[in-house]
């Protein structure tokens, strides 16, 4: 007893002195530390004209020796300061990024029954019902979708039928409601969603609010969006709107029936119409009303545009077209000019790629930025340079062997789910405007939607859904309680989620 009770009272003694030691060195380093400071801020003051010099005259300067070491600890402490807070950062960005959410809350939840601007009448605003974020959620106990769902069709396109156009929206009609039918289905725009139906359209933001709504008569609406524009056209009808964030801006008529339109990133629109012989496209302003720019091709002849695009300053449109020759059927990637630049070609047709769509059929083709084209083809993704006013001859080919079910874009990327040969039923592959694979995730699940917002890649069906981020690790596999057409990103981009379907729009809070 005595022997460890000495022990113990050797183990207080050694420990006591070490402190004593350490305080010492910390107050001899950094006291002296702060002298110098000190003695710096007072000379500084001193020459500012700030205090006056002591009257000891006790403060003498630093030789050159002990400046700069004071200097060097300093830059160290900064330095390391710079390192522990970035590597906190990392650190941080790295957890939220990779945490695997199990659950969810609900923040709010409008009814899509009906919606209105922000002059909402007083029965709209009845009908709509606000959570809190913890009141009508999951636990996310019994959330987690199973990954034995079968029979996905495949069908998710990553953006809902791509080709639109717009109509002014009179002061009178702002408060209009917009009726809902069978026919309902939603999109990305901007960092919002826009609905619309065959009865008009509602843009919502993040947080539940309707800005615009727009109605209209149509029997088959198709959407094309470009950054701060939207067009919605009736397909096989003759009228088209053109939107911004901010309203419509403006309505566009044809005489022949639309089959496809598209939107410039600065409102100018484009429509392709058709007769028995040829097809045609015509421009028009943000406002509807026609630039008086137009490019006819005959069927026999020229081909047939499959999908068309415009450049996001609306300066060039770029085609997919299927031609005959020899007897045999062609595919072509062909580029027109509407600037100054096409005024002096014929038809304003300044390029197109042959050879490398010989043998492919290409059923989308899209400007991800102003500087890349994509077509996407039943062979793979190639991707165009389009730096300068005539595209890059040097394309990029991706081939795909499996099948392609689905496919997605942004401004970043390019994606295509395929057939997985794996064992999973499918493959979600993702790539950079320079062809080159960012990520590859194999997934049991029968997905309906897929799409890419921001960095989040997230597939859905009516009733659940899954979100992975860029390097494919799953960040959430959860199953709703409720119907939903499209989810993407929330306000807060690291741990929510906008459901939107066509009972109710909910923000849900991933936990």
């Amino acid at each position: 007893m005595n022997c460890n009770k000495n022990k113990e009272f050797n183990a207080h003694l050694l420990k006591m002195v070490y402190t004593s030691l350490y305080m010492s060195i910390f107050r001899r380093f950094f006291m002296s530390d702060m002298q110098s400071m000190d003695r710096e801020n007072k000379k500084r003051q001193l020459r500012q004209n700030i205090v006056q010099m002591p009257d000891n005259g006790s403060e003498e300067p630093m030789d050159g020796g002990r400046l700069a070491k004071y200097k060097r600890k300093k830059r160290i402490i900064a330095v390391a300061a710079v390192c522990f807070i970035a590597a906190l950062g990392f650190t941080g960005y790295r957890y939220m990024n990779e945490y695997e959410y199990t659950g969810y809350s609900v923040q709010w939840e409008r009814s899509m029954r009906y919606t209105e601007n922000s002059g909402a009448d007083k029965k709209t605003q009845a009908a709509e019902t606000s959570a809190a974020a913890d009141s009508a959620g999951t636990d996310g106990a019994g959330e987690t979708a199973s990954a034995e769902n079968s029979g996905s069709s495949g069908a998710g396109s990553g953006t809902p039928d791509e080709t639109a156009s717009a109509e002014t929206s009179a002061p009178a009609e702002a408060s209009k409601t917009v009726g809902d039918s069978s026919f309902v289905k939603f999109a990305m725009f901007g960092d919002n969603v826009i609905k619309y139906t065959k009865d008009g359209a509602s843009y919502i933001d993040a947080s539940g609010k309707t800005i615009w709504t727009q109605s209209y008569e149509m029997k088959t609406p198709i959407i094309n969006i470009n950054g701060d524009y939207a067009v919605i056209a009736d397909q096989q009808g003759n009228e088209m709107h053109i939107c911004s964030k901010e309203g419509c801006t403006g309505t566009a008529k044809t005489q022949l029936p639309i089959t496809k339109a598209a939107v410039s990133a600065r409102g100018v629109a484009a429509a392709v119409v058709e007769d028995s012989t040829a097809s045609y496209i015509f421009y028009f302003k943000k406002d509807g009303e026609s630039l008086g720019i137009n490019i006819k091709m005959l069927l026999s002849g020229d081909g047939y545009p499959v999908d068309i695009a415009l450049s996001p300053d609306g300066k060039q449109i770029v085609m997919s077209v299927m031609y005959m020759k020899n007897g045999a059927l062609k595919n072509k990637v062909a580029f027109y000019d509407f600037s100054e630049i096409g005024k002096n070609v014929n038809n304003r047709f300044i390029a197109a790629f042959e050879e490398e769509f010989d043998d492919k059929m290409v059923g989308r083709i899209r400007y991800l930025n102003d500087q890349t084209v994509c077509a996407f083809s039943d062979k793979g993704l190639t991707f165009i340079s389009v730096k300068n006013v005539i595209p890059d001859t040097n394309v990029t080919f991706v081939p795909v062997d499996e099948e392609i079910q689905s496919i997605c874009y942004s401004d970043k990327y390019a994606a295509v789910v395929v057939d997985s040969t794996s064992g999973s039923p499918y493959r979600l592959d993702v790539y950079n405007t320079d062809g080159k694979k960012v990520t590859s995730i194999d997934f049991d699940y029968a997905y309906t939607g897929v799409l890419i917002d921001g960095d989040r890649l997230i597939l859905y069906n009516e009733e659940s859904c899954r979100e992975y981020n860029l390097d494919g690790h799953e960040r959430f596999n959860g199953q709703f309680d409720f119907s939903v057409s499209l989810v993407r990103a929330g306000k807060n981009r690291t741990n929510s989620l906008i459901t939107a379907g066509s009972e109710v729009m909910k923000e849900i809070k991933l936990r």
